[in-house]
């Protein structure tokens, strides 16, 4: 059974500029037609690349949200495709990073949330034993950030985690984007958690 109306066009020119005209068949032809099994794909790779084993993400999903992030300032991000490439070729390297990022995000705020709901758990543990182990903690916490191999890290860490900075403003400090920001703190969490681990064994 076919998802989606019978679509024709003759260049990828037309296709795109059908696309953000809101014409119906060019949108349900991008979703669900020719280009389906291209965007499932990279969906696939990227969670299966970036997500840890256990874990899974809906491509539908993904898709959709591709969507949304194409029409996002009257489809600006499709407003700079350029004619002269296969819209294919395009939409493949926009969709995989745009999943891959989406995933990283979606990960990240998994981790954020797992941290946060232990963050409370170990400040009413730490108000139960007094201010000794809050300061004790604190010193661990300092510790394990001044062993981290890299400066930049630390640097990031501190001011994303203790001094509660934005990240806007420590991504533009650092001269990076908020991606890279947030793919730098990622791993520098993974780095700091072990060596805490370390230190309380």
């Amino acid at each position: 059974m076919t998802l989606y109306r019978k679509y024709q066009y003759s260049t990828d020119k037309q296709f795109v500029a059908d696309l953000i005209a809101g014409n119906e068949r060019a949108t349900e032809f991008l979703l669900y037609g020719r280009f389906r099994s291209l965007l499932v794909y990279n969906a696939q790779k990227a969670a299966k690349t970036h997500l840890t084993p256990g874990t899974s993400s809906d491509p539908a999903d993904l898709i959709h949200e591709l969507y949304i992030y194409l029409q996002n300032d009257h489809w600006a991000k499709l407003r700079k495709y350029d004619p002269s490439l296969p819209f294919e070729k395009w939409l493949s390297v926009v969709s995989y990073r745009f999943f891959k990022d989406h995933t990283l995000s979606m990960l990240d705020a998994q981790r954020q949330t797992s941290v946060s709901r232990l963050a409370d758990s170990e400040v009413e543990r730490i108000y139960s034993q007094g201010e000794t182990h809050l300061s004790s903690l604190m010193m661990d916490l300092r510790d394990a950030l001044n062993r981290l191999d890299s400066e930049r890290d630390r640097n990031i860490l501190q001011s994303l985690l203790v001094d509660d900075e934005e990240p806007t403003a420590v991504a533009a400090r650092f001269g990076i984007t908020i991606d890279n920001l947030y793919n730098i703190k990622r791993r520098a969490l993974a780095k700091l958690i072990r060596e805490l681990e370390i230190k309380r064994k």
